[in-house]
């Protein structure tokens, strides 16, 4: 694992990480630093990174620099994907992600054009298990920027944790949801997407269709790395109490429950070691200057690889359902 101490505030902005003291360096001497993140998942059609480069000159304004397109992306650069696994070498596409439906959000830095650097997963043809490399090329006098990472296999579901029809789920009682990894896996993030409908009495229309999403948890650690089966356990007052303030109070609507999707992301140590690195660095306890987390040689950032399942269509039914139309977390908002 390495960790760098940030101290350009142009660096800092583009990671996305701040440090707890008031006290920044806003000027360093010049230094040319890519910034890499590439997330390869096996079940996506393409697979996309994101190349950038962060420098500030003395005297310079990082919030004017940034909002420059031309000083965050470089003009040219040669992106390279290895599977070391099967011996094949590719160059990424450069594209915009605009075009690939893929809009950059507004904010401090330049969102128009959103570069990234493509290739299709046919010709990838990266499979779970593969150790690939990727090596950013800036020219024969500069060092190229490289990190290598494992492929993630597929993560499968465990058919009766939960069942399918959860028909007893007490504020008391515990809702196990498992799962069996891959063997690259190493920290997982679980989501409820919750689904029902809202019908307006008196109003001759359809149901409206709406959802909510629960992040039960969001850094699942694989404490054995041989283990076969990960779960989480889920008390049933959090998902009641979820629910009750997620939803506005009822004001005349009806809500009608329909079902609740499972999501699980697996990620590979890459992830689990940044992720660590941040929870070491929150609260009162911590340090003053945030370790930035890189597994980037000759730059900064996060190439790793990830998967995600999703079991769809689990219902509620019995007393689970009298829970949520009549519990005292969830009556005001009217589910019939």
């Amino acid at each position: 694992m390495k960790l760098l101490k940030p101290t350009i505030l142009l660096l800092v902005l583009v990671m996305g990480w701040s440090a707890c003291s008031t006290e920044v360096n806003l000027e360093a001497e010049w230094k040319d630093i890519p910034i890499v993140y590439g997330f390869l998942n096996i079940q996506d059609t393409a697979h996309y990174v994101r190349v950038q480069k962060a420098f500030l000159e003395p005297g310079g304004d990082a919030l004017e620099i940034a909002q420059n397109s031309d000083s965050i992306y470089y003009d040219e650069v040669t992106v390279v994907l290895e599977n070391l696994t099967q011996g094949t070498s590719f160059v990424l596409e450069r594209v915009n992600g605009e075009n690939e439906g893929y809009a950059k959000e507004d904010g401090l830095f330049a969102n128009s054009p959103n570069v990234l650097y493509k290739i299709s997963a046919e010709e990838a043809n990266l499979e779970g298990g593969d150790e690939v490399s990727i090596r950013v090329e800036r020219g024969d006098e500069v060092s190229p920027a490289t990190a290598e990472t494992i492929v993630l296999n597929e993560i499968d579901s465990v058919g009766s944790s939960p069942s399918p029809n959860i028909n007893r789920w007490r504020y008391n009682q515990l809702l196990s949801v498992a799962w069996r990894p891959g063997p690259e896996a190493r920290i997982f993030d679980v989501r409820f997407i919750i689904h029902y409908r809202e019908v307006t009495p008196g109003e001759m229309m359809e149901p409206v269709p709406k959802t909510v999403e629960w992040v039960v948890n969001k850094s699942v650690l694989r404490e054995d790395a041989d283990s076969e089966r990960e779960k989480v356990d889920i008390s049933g007052q959090s998902f009641y109490s979820f629910l009750g303030s997620a939803i506005p109070p009822s004001q005349g609507e009806i809500r009608l429950f329909d079902y609740i999707d499972i999501v699980i992301t697996g990620a590979g140590e890459e992830f689990r070691d940044y992720v660590l690195v941040e929870q070491a660095n929150t609260g009162i306890t911590s340090a003053q200057n945030i370790p930035v987390y890189t597994n980037i040689e000759g730059g900064l950032g996060v190439f790793t690889s990830r998967y995600q399942l999703r079991r769809r269509g689990l219902r509620l039914g019995g007393e689970a359902r009298d829970s949520l139309e009549n519990g005292i977390f969830t009556r005001d908002i009217n589910f019939n």
